[in-house]
C-alpha cells in the first residue's frame, strides 16, 4: 500500500500549471460562462494571447477574416476549444515524457491524451446528452496522474501488478488492490492542488470508473480514453465492456455513433498530430 499522505505531499509539490489557465478552466466549467469574465483571464497572459489569436488564425479555423482580438478569438474557437489551447499548451511538455512503468515510450502519453481530447470534443456531435465544454480538457489531461504515481513503483510493485492483470483484474483494479490508489484517482488530486474546478477532476478521478463517478464528464472521459487506445493501436488486456456499455448508454449513443465518432476523431488526430511535426 502506498502512503496517501507521501503522494498528496508529492502532488501539491508538483509544478502548478499556471494560475491564469486554472482561473480559464473555472470560468468555462459553469453552465452560462461570462465571455468578458474568459477575456479578461486570457488577455492579460501574453503568451495565452499569442497562443489563441495563433490558433484563431490558422488555416484549421477555416475563415479568411483575421482575427485581431481576444474577444474574436474566443468567439471564433468557442469556450471549449480555448481551455484546451490553453492547457495542452502548459501540459504538452509534462505529456511527452516517458513512463516506462504503463509501456510509454517518449511522446506516447501525449499522443494518446491528444488522442482522447479530440474524441471527448467531437462527442456532442453524436451523443443525445449534454457534453460540457470541459469536456475535451479533462480527457487530454485524464492520464496525467501516471505521471506521480509512477515515482512510487517499484520493480517488485509493478511484477505483483501485471501478475493481478494476468488473474484478471483491470489495471484500475490491481493499483487499487495492491497500492491502495489508483492513477486517475491521483490525477484527479493533482488538478485539485493546479486550482482546477470539480467536474474536471471527477472526469479524470472517474474516466475508468464512470459509474462511480454518476456524471456526464465521467463517462465522456471515459468513452473518449476507449477511442484514443484505438486510435494508437493500443491492446487492453483487460476491457471493461461494462463500464463502457454504461457510458454508451448513459450518453445516448448507438455503435453506429461511435463508429462515426472513431473515424472523425481518427481523421482529426491525424492532422493535429500532422501540425506538430
Amino acid at each position: 500500500m502506498l502512503d496517501l499522505d507521501s503522494l498528496a505531499q508529492a502532488a501539491s509539490n508538483l509544478e502548478p500549471l499556471p494560475a491564469s489557465v486554472a482561473r480559464l478552466a473555472a470560468a468555462v466549467a459553469v453552465t452560462d460562462p461570462d465571455l468578458n469574465e474568459i477575456i479578461d483571464v486570457i488577455q492579460y497572459d501574453q503568451a495565452l494571447t499569442a497562443t489563441l489569436l495563433r490558433s484563431a488564425n490558422s488555416a484549421a479555423s477555416g475563415s479568411l477574416n483575421p482575427v485581431k482580438t481576444v474577444r474574436d478569438a474566443v468567439i471564433r474557437l468557442g469556450t471549449g476549444s480555448v481551455l484546451w489551447l490553453a492547457v495542452q499548451s502548459s501540459a504538452r511538455r509534462r505529456l511527452q515524457r516517458a513512463v516506462p512503468e504503463y509501456g510509454l515510450s517518449e511522446g506516447e502519453l501525449w499522443r494518446h491524451s491528444v488522442g482522447a481530447s479530440l474524441a471527448a470534443a467531437a462527442l456532442h456531435r453524436y451523443a443525445s446528452a449534454s457534453i460540457p465544454a470541459e469536456a475535451s480538457t479533462a480527457a487530454l489531461l485524464h492520464d496525467i496522474g501516471k505521471l506521480l504515481i509512477c515515482r512510487f513503483l517499484s520493480d517488485d510493485t509493478l511484477v505483483t501488478i501485471h501478475r493481478a492483470q494476468e488473474d484478471g483484474l483491470t489495471r484500475i483494479e490491481a493499483e487499487r488492490e495492491i497500492l491502495g490508489v489508483h492513477h486517475a484517482e491521483l490525477g484527479g488530486l493533482m488538478v485539485q492542488y493546479w486550482g482546477f474546478p470539480e467536474s474536471i477532476q471527477r472526469g479524470i478521478s472517474y474516466h475508468h470508473t464512470p459509474d462511480e463517478g454518476v456524471d456526464g464528464i465521467c463517462y465522456a472521459t471515459h468513452l473518449a480514453d476507449v477511442v484514443a487506445k484505438e486510435l494508437g493501436d493500443e491492446r487492453d488486456d483487460n476491457p471493461d465492456l461494462e463500464a463502457f456499455a454504461h457510458a454508451m448508454y448513459e450518453l445516448g449513443l448507438t455503435v453506429d455513433d461511435y463508429d462515426r465518432l472513431s473515424t472523425e476523431t481518427e481523421i482529426t488526430y491525424a492532422e493535429v498530430l500532422e501540425s506538430y511535426d
